[in-house]
């Protein structure tokens, strides 16, 4: 075979290969597209969100590292950005100066502690203040959008003292079982760590730009631990109650002493999918809610919206009317009326 007849047959191919891999991407795409929004019929490639297009699945809100929400920080793995949005110069909704002359309430959570107007912990502070007594309360909401208790742990330590804290609560459950199985599977890992944090420069190209890359990355996961196995299922719970232990303990030592009940946490409530395995619900969701239930410092308010499922916005973040329902539940709550009234200004 002649060169220049060898060289044609390679361009034909590189070109036949090259048209299959873009045909194939494209129909990752819209199929992918599809999924997301089945209610939503695609009639051209235009129709396709420039998000999915371009960021291979979304980059800008879940994995573009500019994000306000979600600024990497040392230690905290992501926090949000100091003096943007409403956030102080800690990057927290927190409204500045926070005092001795009032107790001190801090709610360490994701999304659903982040977001409100006003938030959930900002709920029950405004409710312990319309009660007859000289004691006022604060909220310090230290809350990051996505974040899980193994972080809230270190966020204890680099924020105790930039303030008089008095009472710490764990506000969660959602970002330490079911996030954990969508993002990144390894029980107590940051949300998307794989992603943000160990992926090579040449794999965070693709992963941005290809939708098929994801794909194939998905389906050739890594690691042993699978979501929603019976060994996951078992693993999520051990995190869960191992980092509830842990942040007890280091409640106790920084607080500021003034109540005797200086740590709470709360197992929210969210929604199970159908299509998820029942292991999940009788392994994970009912072992986290016996042990909140049981727990001298627990409060489980899981069940809180099952008569009013359409607050949920959706599987897990509420609407504001359904924000007042949780805290009006926590705050009827024996165990959290106890913690307060442990405290003495």
């Amino acid at each position: 075979m002649k060169k220049s007849e060898f060289y044609k047959t390679i361009l034909i191919n590189a070109v036949f290969i090259g048209i299959a891999l873009v045909s194939i991407e494209l129909l990752a795409r819209i199929l992918t597209q599809a999924r997301v929004d089945a209610s939503k019929p695609i009639r051209s490639i235009r129709s396709i969100p420039s998000a999915l297009l371009n960021r291979g699945g979304d980059w800008n809100n879940h994995l573009n590292q500019s994000n306000i929400q979600r600024k990497p920080y040392p230690y905290l793995m992501f926090k949000g950005a100091p003096n943007a949005a409403d956030h102080n110069y800690l990057g927290y909704r927190i409204s500045d100066p926070i005092t001795r002359n009032t107790i001190n309430i801090a709610l360490f959570g994701g999304s659903t502690g982040y977001q409100g107007s006003p938030p959930i912990l900002n709920l029950l502070t405004q409710k312990l203040n319309t009660l007859k007594s000289d004691t006022k309360y604060a909220p310090l909401n230290f809350s990051v959008v996505s974040s899980n208790h193994n972080q809230h742990l270190h966020s204890i330590l680099e924020n105790y003292n930039e303030y008089p804290i008095d009472i710490i609560v764990f506000y969660g459950g959602y970002n330490e079982t079911f996030q954990t199985a969508l993002y990144d599977p390894r029980p107590g890992y940051p949300y998307n760590f794989q992603v943000r944090n160990e992926m090579s420069p040449e794999e965070m190209f693709l992963r941005k730009h290809f939708v098929l890359y994801a794909i194939i990355q998905k389906h050739l996961n890594k690691f042993s631990l699978k979501p929603f196995t019976s060994n996951w299922n078992k693993k999520i719970v051990e995190n869960y109650i191992k980092t509830i232990d842990a942040a007890r303990l280091i409640s106790e030592s920084l607080t500021t002493g003034r109540c005797k009940t200086p740590f709470l946490f709360i197992y929210q409530p969210y929604q199970i999918p159908e299509k998820v395995p029942a292991l999940f619900r009788d392994q994970v969701h009912v072992n986290i809610k016996s042990y909140a239930i049981s727990s001298k410092d627990g409060i489980d308010v899981s069940d809180s919206l099952n008569e009013y499922q359409s607050e949920y916005l959706d599987g897990v973040h509420l609407s504001q009317s359904g924000r007042n329902i949780v805290a009006q539940e926590i705050f009827e709550s024996n165990t959290f009326i106890e913690a307060v009234k442990s405290c003495k200004n």
